[in-house]
């Protein structure tokens, strides 16, 4: 790796930013703005607005993890108009999930719809930043059953079908945590204003964009592999119990001599290479063990003979051998070990946090670019609430009354408001998107890597994927046998083919000199290098970092693996799995007594997805400026590590403190998943302020409650929520989860259906707000995706041609941007050089042993 550019200045300084809260979504997106150097104003439309979403209750969990969000942001007092006059002078407005004023426009008061059209659209004349507004919302802005439902964390969990895999087998599912919905709204935000910045720079007569964000949808990257799962095999996706996911084995957090370790075996070499290591000699002799389905057939045998091994050597040592071996084994950290982490010191992966009087530790944003990179020190200060405010008697920080509910009234005046000032939404053009004109060559293979070129593929640029016949994306097949190469099941895995639309495909054997010399001329035209390969494997192709920068110091070159490069745990072998292992993030999933628990089967890679594309926006928005591309090491198990924050300030505060709520919240009460009517039937309920709590009580026929001294206060009712939940319970066993949940939400309390994955490619909503993608594909045939969840001036962005067949643009790729002729491709095609058909070198099965996925 070439020697990193001395620091000039973090990629987004002179750019200005005004936040209007509230909303947690909202305020990470401007929290990521302020650490790559922008000048973040926060405000509000009206001031008890402020802070909602973030300061939800005067909780030391609350408190602190707004300090961290609000770190290094001024404070304005203006509202109203004459914040929408203000905006005039900043370059991006970020409109917050819980602000009263849709696409910018002042809060509007109960009156007939025609005046509130017309104040609107006065208002919304005001609003006019120099680049782009984003507006951020539970549930999108442009109509679907659930436009005006309440949004948290769970009910979006519980609409993507993320917990529904996750706990144990006869239930609940699982709460995944608070803050990761909301921080996922965040960095798509985040994703769109920079998408917004390059397009003003880069197409100055753009003008004034606006965008919008679905939290809802941007949390559906997690749940497409899923999906097309259900779509692959027609078979219903089952919750298998804690840490197992069906086919998977083994995958899970398993206990050592000290500490714990998370494994993700999943080819028969890794699995060779795990009984070897550890060793596990009479499980390597077992033909009943070579795929991943035999042994998820046979899981507590191979589980038991596991830990019996594990417990004779720490965590540690095991992670060790782990990487002597090139097997997935790493350290599980929990709040100390993260905190205490080798590596994390080493990559500095961690920023202080001046947080009244005490530095703390908190995750650093994981973009890891080396010649701008993110700010390591995050300086709080005081909140003020105006003078004479209804919140001056609130802990400064506060500045902002508990959310409450609003009338029926004032929630019709604000559909009216959302649903007439909205423009029809229109497909988008197939040149349209705000990296129109931007190349990126991509060697990326799996979901992280290849969300990421996704991802700017959708948002308008134009990637060249680069596989080869030898090692084809793996996600075309795991297990190789010659049925499968013969039925071209490679160009029938729908996984790859969701995650690898709107891109071409080149096929290039990259271990010939002549392979890496072409790779090398797309190189040189490009903007943006990515890649997400094992450590090492692009320099013994020729591609190292040093090696594209010398071909073409514009470019910038982003690198997506576990750990990053450079450092002693580089090597590390990994699957989304093992990021969220490596990240800690099971020690603050579900309940106390289970072992550390793991949320999704490969949380980390949609995640590191998202801040892969993040990385390399940032990156080319620095380029403008410098005139020079530039290194992202880009660790995904930092990406991770994002979801700890809220604990980790909890750990620091107080080392006793509950870290694991399985699924209650620490701050809302009652907050969990009940059991409804129906088999594997569930409801996701979150009483999120006193109002909604009194509505409870009233569906419920629980009026008895509202007598109740201790019920009228959050922390009363957290220190009876054993009873709250029986109550619920009890009434939602005889209900059907989704009539209970509009129930529910017609009250004001937010509440959902726990969805399944079978269900995600149906949804009204989602047929409604234009998010689905449908395309048909050679081979392959009709398929439904998941759109990307942003909307640019009424158009829904997201790339409409089909993931390529292998190789299938080598000719026309080549030809125009190598300078490959008709004569010479042919001689790549005899030579090898370029193939249509894959040959694998690796993981090779005898035919018939297993059904390749």
């Amino acid at each position: 790796m070439s020697q990193a550019p001395a620091p000039t200045h973090r990629p987004l300084e002179g750019l200005t930013v005004l936040e209007i809260g509230g909303g947690a979504a909202a305020a990470h997106c401007a929290r990521m703005l302020v650490d790559a150097g922008a000048q973040v104003t926060r405000s509000a439309w009206v001031e008890t607005e402020a802070l909602q979403g973030v300061v939800r209750e005067d909780t030391a969990w609350d408190l602190d993890y707004a300090q961290y969000l609000h770190a290094g942001k001024a404070v304005s007092q203006a509202t109203g108009s004459e914040l929408a006059q203000m905006s005039h002078d900043f370059d991006l407005v970020i409109i917050g999930e819980h602000s009263s004023a849709p696409a910018g426009l002042a809060p509007a008061q109960v009156q007939a719809p025609s005046q509130v059209q017309a104040q609107a659209q006065s208002q919304q004349s005001m609003l006019r930043p120099r680049i782009a507004q984003i507006e951020l919302s539970w549930f999108g802005r442009r109509g679907g059953p659930w436009q005006h439902w309440e949004g948290s964390d769970l009910v979006v969990q519980a609409l993507s079908g993320m917990p529904h895999m996750v706990g144990p087998a006869d239930g609940p599912p699982t709460f995944t945590g608070d803050r990761q919905a909301t921080l996922i709204g965040g960095v798509t935000a985040y994703i769109a204003a920079c998408a917004a910045v390059l397009q003003a720079r880069t197409q100055p007569k753009t003008g004034m964009r606006h965008l919008e964000v679905s939290i809802l949808e941007a949390n559906m990257v997690l749940a497409e592999m899923h999906m097309h799962f259900f779509e692959r095999d027609g078979l219903p996706m089952q919750r298998c119990g804690l840490n197992r996911f069906s086919p998977n084995s083994p995958v899970g957090v398993y206990p050592c001599k000290d500490g714990w370790v998370g494994i993700t075996i999943t080819t028969p070499d890794q699995w060779r290479a795990l009984c070897k290591a550890l060793p596990l000699p009479e499980q390597a002799a077992d033909a009943g063990l070579v795929t991943r389905e035999l042994r998820f057939a046979r899981q507590d045998e191979v589980e038991a003979a596991l830990v019996k091994v594990l417990a004779t050597r720490s965590a540690t040592e095991w992670g060790a051998v782990g990487r002597e071996h090139r097997v997935p084994i790493v350290v599980v950290p929990d709040a100390s070990g993260i905190l205490d982490h080798p590596v994390f010191k080493a990559r500095q992966s961690l920023a202080r946090l001046h947080l009244e009087g005490r530095e703390v530790q908190v995750p650093r944003t994981p973009l890891a670019l080396q010649a701008s990179p993110m700010a390591d020190q995050l300086h709080t200060q005081p909140v003020q609430p105006r003078a004479g405010s209804a919140s001056a008697h609130r802990t400064p920080l506060q500045g902002a009354d508990s959310v409450t509910a609003q009338t029926g009234a004032a929630q019709a005046a604000r559909a009216s408001v959302s649903m007439q000032t909205r423009a029809a939404l229109r497909p988008a053009a197939p040149d349209a998107g705000p990296l129109h004109g931007l190349k990126v060559v991509d060697f990326t293979m799996g979901w992280a890597g290849p969300l990421a070129a996704r991802l700017l593929a959708d948002l308008g640029a134009t990637v060249l994927k680069i596989e080869a016949a030898r090692y084809p994306d793996w996600w075309r097949g795991v297990n190789w046998t010659p049925e499968y190469i013969r039925d071209k099941g490679y160009e029938n895995a729908k996984t790859f083919c969701g995650l690898n639309r709107g891109k071409q495909g080149v096929s290039l054997d990259l271990t010939r000199d002549e392979g890496q010399a072409l790779a090398l001329e797309l190189i040189r035209g490009a903007d943006v290098v990515i890649e997400n390969q094992a450590s090492g494997v692009m320099a013994k192709l020729g591609l190292a970092e040093s090696v594209v920068r010398q071909n073409n110091p514009r470019a910038v070159m982003v690198s997506m693996s576990a750990f990053g490069t450079g450092n002693a745990w580089s090597d590390t072998r990994a699957y989304g799995s093992t990021l969220e292992q490596g990240a800690g993030v099971p020690c603050f999933t579900g309940r106390p007594q289970d072992p550390p628990t793991m949320a999704h089967l490969a949380y980390g890679d949609p995640i590191g997805g998202l801040f892969g594309c993040a990385a390399a926006l940032t990156a080319l928005i620095h380029r403008q400026a410098s005139g020079a591309g530039q290194y992202a090491n880009v660790s995904m198990v930092e990406a991770m590590l994002q979801f700890t924050t809220p604990s980790l300030l909890s750990y620091q505060r107080n080392a006793a403190s509950t870290l694991r709520w399985s699924n209650r919240h620490p701050v809302h009460a009652p907050h969990g998943i009940f059991a409804a009517q129906g088999e594997d039937q569930w409801l996701a309920v979150s009483v999120q302020s006193d109002a909604a709590f009194e509505s409870l009580s009233h569906v419920l026929g629980r009026t008895d409650w509202l007598a109740d001294v201790g019920l009228q206060t959050a922390a009363g009712r957290r220190a009876r929520a054993e009873n709250l939940e029986a109550a619920i319970a009890a009434w939602a066993i005889a209900q059907p989860a989704g009539a209970a949940a509009e129930r529910l939400q017609h009250a004001g309390v937010a509440a959902a259906p726990l969805l399944k994955a079978e269900a995600l490619p149906d949804l009204p909503h989602f047929s409604d707000t234009g998010f689905y993608i449908d395309l048909v594909r050679e081979v392959s045939g009709p398929q439904r995706q998941l759109g990307v969840a942003i909307v640019q001036d009424a158009e829904r962005l997201g790339h409409r041609t089909p993931a390529p067949l292998l190789g299938e643009h080598s000719q026309g790729v080549l030809s125009a941007h190598a300078g490959v002729d008709a004569q010479r491709f042919e001689q790549l095609l005899a030579t090898g050089v370029v193939s249509y058909a894959p040959t694998p070198s690796r993981n090779l099965v005898a035919p018939g042993a297993a059904a390749p996925s």
